[in-house]
Formats: C-alpha cells, sequence, structure tokens
C-alpha cells in the first residue's frame, strides 16, 4: 500500500498581498471538481437508458477555520478583504512543504506548499462566513469558485 497522507498535512494556500500563504487556524479544507453533462441519447440508444458526455469541468475548494486576529497565515480579516476587492485570488491546495517532519508549531515564516504534488488555479470567493457560537469556539468557513483550469503538477 502506498502512503497514506494525513489530512492536517494536506493545506490550502491563497496569495495575499503577493505571498502565499495558509489560512490560520485551519481545521478543514475540501477540494472538489466536478463535471456538466449533456444527455447523447438517440433513437438508437437503448430505450431504457440515457447517454450522456462531459461537457464542461469547474471546481471550487472551502475551508473551516477557527477565528484568531493573529497567526502565520491569512486571517477572516484577510479574507475579509479579498472578499471585499472581488478579485480573482490564486490558490494552491497541496501537502505543506515540511509534511514528513512536520513541527509541532508553525514556523515563523509560516507553512509553504510543496511544488509537486500539487493542485493550482484562480478561484473568486463566493462565500465568508463567521459563527460565534456561545460558550464555544468562534470559527470561519470560506467558499471559493474556480476561474478556468485547475491544472494538477504531478508528484516527481
Amino acid at each position: 500500500m502506498g502512503q497514506i497522507m494525513k489530512g492536517g498535512d494536506l493545506m490550502l494556500f491563497i496569495t495575499v498581498g503577493g505571498t502565499k500563504k495558509s489560512i490560520a487556524f485551519a481545521t478543514s479544507h475540501s477540494l472538489s471538481i466536478s463535471g456538466d453533462t449533456v444527455e447523447t441519447s438517440t433513437k438508437d440508444s437503448s430505450g431504457k437508458w440515457t447517454s450522456k458526455q462531459v461537457n464542461r469541468l469547474s471546481w471550487n475548494v472551502s475551508t473551516d477555520n477557527l477565528y484568531s486576529l493573529d497567526g502565520a497565515g491569512a486571517n477572516y480579516s484577510d479574507l475579509f478583504g479579498l472578499m471585499s476587492e472581488r478579485s480573482e485570488i490564486d490558490i494552491v491546495f497541496a501537502l505543506e512543504s515540511g509534511y514528513a517532519s512536520k513541527a509541532d508549531s508553525v514556523p515563523p515564516a509560516g507553512w509553504t506548499p510543496l511544488t509537486a504534488p500539487q493542485y493550482a488555479g484562480r478561484a473568486v470567493m463566493t462565500s465568508l462566513e463567521l459563527n460565534a457560537p456561545n460558550g464555544e469556539n468562534a470559527t470561519f468557513k470560506a467558499s471559493f469558485e474556480g476561474v478556468g483550469a485547475l491544472t494538477a503538477t504531478p508528484a516527481v
């Protein structure tokens, strides 16, 4: 069996102020790729079953995080600024570069992405939600939708 990765090693990085940063205090990240289909059934096809063909691909990423005012990565305030700008954001979904011997705490310069394997593209932020339940940790969620292709750089 191949090497199984831990979820804590696979991270979402976004570009903030020209610097690639992980999102601070993340608890979960998700990458989803989907295909729109068109029906290709004809009179020559079986009468019971439809035929389909993938037409276009799309992708999105999301992140769940603890709310904090500091941290070595991008925080809620950074994401709020990006959401307000309504501009495209460079995104990388990859292993943290030191995952094999990961430190117990964030390095002073923050986490950095492994160059391969990785999935990268440009996206727009489509939602940003701050949650502050009484007596519990404050959290936030953000969702991004891909603009154009998601590229894969395979492991070397």
